[in-house]
């Protein structure tokens, strides 16, 4: 009887850290979209970016809809600035990662 219990208990735990889990990416995900498209600093994405889940139709950096950046790149991107692009370095790490995941969902 005490096993059931505990492994009941085990499953209901994990269920519920999987949906809380779940819940944080989808915030996550719509913190990104929400600095991508008008509130990052020192630029918003959108303004340079092509993405179409974002309604972003910038034509001076890459289309992100071809490109398809994965996490790596586009944080190396952020960090460093390339070509016309500034550094991301100053901003907050959550907001940048969230911009990441974002990106990252969106064309994938």
């Amino acid at each position: 009887m005490l096993k059931t219990t505990l492994s009941v208990l085990s499953s209901v735990t994990l269920a519920l850290l999987s949906s809380t889990a779940i819940a944080a990416d989808a915030a996550q995900l719509e913190q990104g979209k929400t600095l991508f498209a008008g509130s990052a600093q020192p630029i918003a994405c959108a303004v340079c970016h092509t993405l179409k889940d974002a309604d972003a139709a910038g034509t001076i950096g890459p289309d992100l809809d071809e490109l398809k950046p994965d996490a790596d790149r586009i944080r190396k991107t952020m960090m460093e600035g390339m070509g016309a692009m500034p550094s991301f370095s100053a901003m907050d790490e959550a907001d940048r990662e969230a911009i990441i995941a974002y990106v990252v969902d969106a064309t994938n």
